[in-house]
């Protein structure tokens, strides 16, 4: 039986004692004995020698031999058992008898002194007190090692009322006041020892209640997600084989919004309390909203592992009785058997992860993480904690790419592309690899400011203009164009000189909306152009609709120009129109002359592609802030 359920032992020390507590104190009383091992010496030294005066040297040498002898002891087994290790009946019972031993040994010094007379009582007394003190600021730090060494000492006390009421070389008045002041010293003392034991419980319990506040979700009680890291780190660092499960609920937010936050609050509950009663569960966590994780020792056989993440599915996905419904949502659950010591927690919790997420869009209940399929997340993932890093410490370059005019062949803009040079990948990520991270994080106007910053300068001197493009949310920002006109005041540019090229999908979304923000650029000096006109699903109802200065044929139209005689007279067909509109045109992918010729023939108004010129880094120069998006 554990001594820690004992009924009577419950019932004896109270409902706070348990048997891991005393565990916790004999380690702390041994750590502040050996800390304070010189000054023990030295009293032990000293009594003994006043023994050897006063009494006798062979009793005071066997009290020094037995006091060092049992404290060593006391040290030795409470280091021993060591906090991981098992702590039971039989281990607290050596303590306390160690304790009782110790603590007997220094009150038999102090009634020895007591015995010798009236003129040696002050001494022992002075040491009945002061191994009083002792216990009362070092061992009570427990209710048992509280009575285990306090005991003696009041017994102590009374063997000297005693020895002092039969003196008879004492008057009865003095015997009296030496009885009376002995008990109220004892009375004070012990008073004293319980006030104290009880305020160390107290701030024990305070200490307990916040480190569990700290580490528990306070809606389900599972762990929150620092102390389930922690949990994970452990184990790991442990050697442990390990499964590590992540879980979202399917439906609970349409459930939560149906039946209210009372009825949510009671799933999220029970979940969690299903969860942790699963076979082989170490731990289980809540890490917020309606996603769960847990952590099990499972068994080495896939197959068995793939049975036990089957069961935990149908188990999270039963009914669920709450008041008078019966409710019920689904779990997408990705799971990872952690891989050898190179592996960090980090990326094992990242595994599980991106399992989940796979499990969630494919509607598939369960997924393990497979480093075939789940690679393409992970490099996203990747990209975007690196992206951030770079983004700051301007590692994300301006390139740009020129624009010639069709007639002269001179230069007339230059476009701002982002480029990612020495990024540390295996292959330096594309812009299609990192512009949606940089939007989908909401970091594309920075990066935008940050590149304009770069490349501005190099208009400086010139009559070229700048091209960026600009995607829909950048467009309906509150902010983007007065931040923008902000931007190229510092490098002196006027907005006549920026263009800003949008694709089609501001003609898709929010037309209007689009519309009035493309109006007030033009307003404010800006030149728009459509870029990509002719990819995707371009009409030429677009140009009708949108309010541009130009748009920017598409490359699919040059691919098949020279071979296909439609794909010609649609190309002369659209310049043709967006000149009658007032809208200038420029061709893209040009590769070779004999193309460029051919769409010059057709009336375009400019040119861009490799042929005429490469995009290329902007030299670095010092450049003010950007402005906050």
């Amino acid at each position: 039986m554990n001594l820690s359920n004992s009924t009577l032992l419950s019932k004896a020390l109270g409902p706070g004692w348990s048997l891991q507590g005393e565990h916790a104190a004999a380690f702390d009383i041994a750590a502040r004995l050996k800390a304070d091992w010189l000054a023990r010496i030295i009293v032990v030294l000293l009594i003994t020698g006043l023994s050897m005066w006063i009494v006798h040297p062979a009793i005071a040498l066997a009290w020094c031999f037995f006091i060092v002898q049992i404290e060593h002891i006391e040290r030795r087994f409470a280091f021993h058992q060591r906090l991981d290790a098992p702590f039971g009946r039989r281990q607290l019972l050596i303590l306390i008898l160690l304790r009782s031993s110790v603590t007997t040994l220094w009150v038999f010094a102090g009634l020895v002194f007591v015995a010798e007379g009236p003129i040696h009582r002050l001494l022992g007394m002075t040491l009945l007190i002061g191994v009083l003190v002792h216990v009362s600021l070092l061992y009570n730090t427990s209710r048992v090692q509280t009575f285990a060494s306090g005991a003696p000492v009041l017994v102590g006390f009374a063997a000297a009322a005693a020895i002092t009421l039969s003196d008879p070389v004492l008057l009865p008045f003095h015997k009296v006041i030496s009885v009376c002041s002995i008990f109220a010293i004892s009375f004070y003392m012990i008073q004293a020892t319980i006030q104290n034991l009880q305020v160390r419980e107290k701030l024990r319990n305070l200490v307990s209640e916040t480190a569990q506040l700290a580490a528990e979700d306070p809606l389900t009680g599972l762990r929150n997600r620092r102390s389930f890291v922690d949990l994970v780190t452990a184990k790991k660092n442990a050697g442990r084989p390990l499964t590590l499960v992540f879980i979202d609920l399917d439906r609970f937010k349409p459930l939560n919004d149906q039946y209210g936050h009372a009825v949510g609050d009671q799933v999220l509950r029970e979940i969690g309390r299903r969860l942790i009663e699963q076979p082989y569960v170490i731990g289980a966590a809540r890490l917020g909203g309606d996603e769960f994780a847990a952590l099990f020792e499972a068994p080495e056989e896939a197959q068995a592992k793939k049975r036990l993440m089957l069961t935990l599915h149908n188990c999270l996905t039963a009914p669920i009785h709450c008041a008078a419904l019966s409710v019920s949502v689904g779990a997408s659950i990705g799971w990872v058997s952690a891989p050898g010591e190179s592996t960090s927690v980090s990326e094992i919790l990242h595994c599980a992860d991106v399992a989940m997420r796979r499990a969630k869009v494919e509607h598939a209940g369960v997924v393990e993480f497979d480093p075939v399929i789940d690679q393409a997340a992970l490099a996203s993932s990747a990209i975007e904690i690196a992206f951030r890093d770079a983004l700051a410490n301007g590692k994300i370059r301006a390139a740009l790419q020129p624009i010639v005019s069709a007639r002269s062949g001179k230069i007339v803009t230059l476009e701002l592309l982002a480029r990612w040079p020495e990024s540390g990948f295996p292959r330096d990520p594309a812009p299609l690899d990192f512009i949606p991270i940089a939007e989908r994080i909401g970091l594309l106007n920075d990066m935008l400011w940050s590149t304009m910053h770069q490349a501005l300068p190099a208009l400086a001197g010139t009559t070229c203009s700048l091209a960026i493009n600009v995607s829909p949310s950048q467009l309906t920002s509150r902010h983007f164009l007065r931040n923008l006109c902000g931007v190229i005041a510092l490098h002196g540019i006027s907005e006549n000189r920026i263009e800003l090229e949008v694709t089609e999908l501001v003609a898709l979304r929010d037309v209007s909306e689009n519309c009035a923000v493309l109006d007030e650029a033009r307003a404010l000096g800006f030149l728009v152009a459509l870029d990509d006109f002719g990819a995707g699903y371009s009409s030429l109802a677009v140009l009708d609709r949108l309010p541009l200065d130009k748009i920017k044929l598409d490359r699919a139209f040059v691919g098949e120009l020279r071979d296909r005689a439609i794909t010609q007279k649609i190309m002369r067909a659209t310049m043709s129109l967006a000149h009658e509109l007032g809208i200038s045109c420029t061709v893209e992918g040009i590769e070779c002359a004999e193309t460029a010729a051919l769409v010059a023939s057709f009336g375009c108004d400019q040119m861009q592609g490799n042929w005429l010129g490469m995009p290329e880094l902007v030299e670095l120069r010092p450049h003010p802030i950007a402005l906050a998006s």
